[in-house]
C-alpha cells in the first residue's frame, strides 16, 4: 500500500493545480475532493486488497453544464499490482423529478506486470444510470473487461434514505459475463469454477461526525467459497473514513 500513496497524492495534487486555473477563467466550473481510509476494497464483491486496507483518493471538476472529470485513485494488492487509477468522463442532467448520469470510464493499473500473464487489466466501461426518490438504476458495459475477459455486463439497483440523520443504504448488482472460462480469468478463480454469472451486495450506514464521513458497511458477493481462494469474495463488515477537501 505505501507505494500507491505518492501516486494517490499526485494525481489529487494535479488535478487540484488543473481545477484552480480553469476555475480562475472560467467561473461555470467548480471542484470537488476527497481523501479515504478504508479497512477493505472491495469492488462489485470482491476485495481487491487480499482483505487489507486501502487509501484511496478522488477528485472532479464540472461544469455548469453537467459536463465533469474524474479521477479516483486506490490503493490495491493483487496481480494488477498496487495502484488503481480511474478516469472517467461524464455528462449528469435532470429530467422533471428523475436524474441521469452517463459517461465512459478508463480503469488503469500502471503497476501491474503485464507479462506476467500475458493479458493486459486496463479496460474501458460506458456506464449509464438514471435515480429519483431516493432509488438508483445503472448499467456498465466493457467489450473488453479486466485482464481482457470479452464483453461484461452489469446491472445494479440500489436505494438510500436518511433516519434520523444517518443515512441506510443498499445495492444489488448482476455481474454476467460472455463465458465461465472469462468469469474465472477476471475474478482468478477456480478452473473448475461453472457459472458466467454472480451477484454482489451492499448495505450500508453513514452519517458525518466532525467534518468526516464514516461509513459501515456489509459487502459480499454469492461465488462460491470453493471457487475464489483466500476469501476474497466472501461478504464482510468494512470500515470507511472520508474527509472532503
Amino acid at each position: 500500500m505505501k507505494s500507491s500513496i505518492p501516486g494517490i497524492a499526485m494525481l489529487l495534487a494535479g488535478a487540484v493545480m488543473c481545477s484552480a486555473s480553469a476555475q480562475a477563467a472560467d467561473s461555470a466550473i467548480t471542484t470537488s475532493a476527497s481523501v479515504a481510509l478504508t479497512s477493505d476494497y472491495l469492488f462489485r464483491g470482491v476485495s481487491q486488497t487480499s482483505n487489507n486496507a486501502a487509501v484511496q483518493g478522488a477528485m472532479t471538476i464540472n461544469h455548469a453544464s453537467g459536463a465533469y472529470l474524474s479521477f479516483w485513485a486506490s490503493s490495491i494488492a493483487s496481480a494488477a499490482g498496487g495502484q488503481e487509477l480511474d478516469s472517467l468522463l461524464g455528462y449528469t442532467g435532470k429530467s422533471g423529478d428523475m436524474g441521469y448520469d452517463l459517461g465512459v470510464m478508463r480503469y488503469n493499473y500502471p503497476g501491474a506486470n503485464k507479462a506476467s500473464n500475458g493479458f493486459n487489466p486496463d479496460y474501458n466501461e460506458i456506464y449509464a444510470s438514471i435515480s429519483g426518490l431516493g432509488g438508483k438504476l445503472g448499467l456498465n458495459y466493457s467489450p473488453d473487461y479486466y485482464q481482457q475477459s470479452d464483453a461484461y455486463l452489469y446491472v445494479y439497483a440500489g436505494y438510500g434514505a436518511d433516519v434520523g440523520g444517518v443515512t441506510v443504504s443498499g445495492s444489488l448488482g448482476l455481474n454476467r459475463f460472455d463465458s465461465p472460462a472469462m468469469m474465472t480469468r477476471a475474478l482468478a478463480l477456480n478452473p473448475a469454477n461453472s457459472n458466467d454469472s454472480y451477484m454482489d451486495y451492499k448495505l450500508a450506514v453513514a452519517k458525518t461526525v466532525g467534518g468526516f464521513g464514516i461509513e459501515g458497511a456489509i459487502i459480499g458477493s454469492d461465488i462460491d467459497e470453493v471457487d475464489c481462494d483466500g476469501g476474497l469474495c466472501d461478504g464482510r463488515f468494512v470500515v470507511t473514513i472520508s474527509r472532503s477537501l
